[in-house]
Formats: structure tokens, sequence, C-alpha cells
């Protein structure tokens, strides 16, 4: 596992809808959505947990090209909204 990516786990709480609304106010505009297995290892078909890493502004390099998602996003309101149903989801608070 990357460095960056054991940083990102290591300062990272569930999503809720202040820590949502702190990111927004902050100007952050989009998160990085990376799944994961129980034991860290990344997986998108069948994940454990959703790890969201804020971002200001998406890359324009085809080679950093990831899974994002708007800041404003319906998904991740509901998401924010009922933390404790459904998939576990944490915001990565390494770059916050």
């Amino acid at each position: 596992m990357k460095n960056e990516t054991e940083e990102d786990f290591g300062s990272s709480l569930k999503l809720t809808r202040p820590l949502l609304q702190k990111l927004k106010d902050r100007g952050f505009r989009y998160v990085q959505v990376m799944g994961f297995t129980s034991d860290r290892r990344l997986d998108y078909m069948e994940p454990r947990f959703l790890l969201l890493v804020p971002i200001m502004e998406l890359s324009d390099d085809p080679a950093k090209q990831e899974i994002y998602e708007p800041i404003n996003s319906k998904i991740l309101e509901d998401w924010a909204n009922s933390p404790d149903e459904g998939i576990e989801i944490l915001i990565s608070l390494n770059k916050v």
C-alpha cells in the first residue's frame, strides 16, 4: 500500500453532515472515492468501506484520473445524512 494511502487511513473519520459541510466551507470541490476490503486492499467490486479523499481541483493529467464525486452531490449528502447505514464511509482528514 502506498504511504499516502496509509496516511489517509490514519487520519480518517466517519462521514457526517457537519464534516461534509466543513469540507464545503474550506473550499473542497471533489472527493476521490477509493474502495477497500477489511484488510485495506483496494477493491471496487466488493468493498468493506469507502475512503473519500477531499481535493480542490481535478487533475488534467490522464495518468492521475481516478474516481471522483463532486462535493455537492446528492450521493455524498445521502451518505453523510445516514452515517450508520450500509457500507462504512470514511473521509480522510490528511489534507484538510
